[in-house]
């Protein structure tokens, strides 16, 4: 009902008519912010908002419940709003996220990636990375808990339509599980899928 007029106010806007249809969306490109109408959903989106909080931590998401709705408060959504209201109400919400957004920093669930200065963050680790395994974990970071075939990383990454001999996509993974990794020799975050490629366990 508001995608129109935010289309008109210069927001990049991408339309899903299910709970289920969101997780799939987001998991393809994470968008800034997510809106939930719940009304349109004919629910008061309080399950859909625990799915999306659980999988994305840091993901700010609005709720927009019907005027009679009987929740008050919706504890994992960042704001709740209750129709009627105007659509720059909800422009000045979503620029409350948009705007302090930073092209070069990319997170998911508990990783964060520098783009520019090429430095990554996990848990307690503090990473200073070369500019081909940032490369190589932003990859990584689009599409977490994905499985991403050798070739495919490869053919992304070092830019070439030659992927017979990856063993340097290899050697790259082995950097990156030292520097992120609590156990490199047992990694929980990049995860090899035998015979076919690698996997970001967010």
């Amino acid at each position: 009902m508001f995608a129109k007029d935010l289309e008109q106010k210069g927001f990049d806007i991408r339309l899903v008519s299910s709970g289920s249809a969101a997780l799939e969306a987001i998991r393809e490109e994470l968008p800034s912010v997510v809106v939930i109408n719940a009304m349109s959903l004919r629910t008061n989106g309080l399950r859909i908002t625990h799915w999306i909080r659980s999988a994305w931590e840091e993901l700010p998401i609005i709720l927009i419940i019907a005027e009679n709705e009987a929740i008050n408060k919706a504890p994992q959504a960042n704001i709740l709003l209750r129709l009627p209201f105007t659509v720059q109400k909800l422009v000045n919400r979503l620029r409350l996220f948009t705007s302090v957004k930073h092209k070069h920093i990319v997170k998911r669930g508990g990783l964060e990636l520098n783009t520019q200065t090429y430095v990554a963050h996990y848990r307690d680790k503090e990473a200073h990375l070369t500019p081909r395994c940032s490369n190589l974990l932003k990859v990584m970071m689009e599409k977490p808990g994905k499985i991403l075939t050798r070739c495919e990383l490869f053919s992304r990454v070092w830019d070439t339509d030659y992927t017979e001999d990856t063993r340097t996509l290899d050697v790259h993974i082995s950097w990156l599980r030292t520097a992120l990794e609590e156990n490199p020799r047992q990694p929980k975050l990049i995860q090899t899928i035998r015979g076919i490629g690698y996997r970001l366990n967010l």
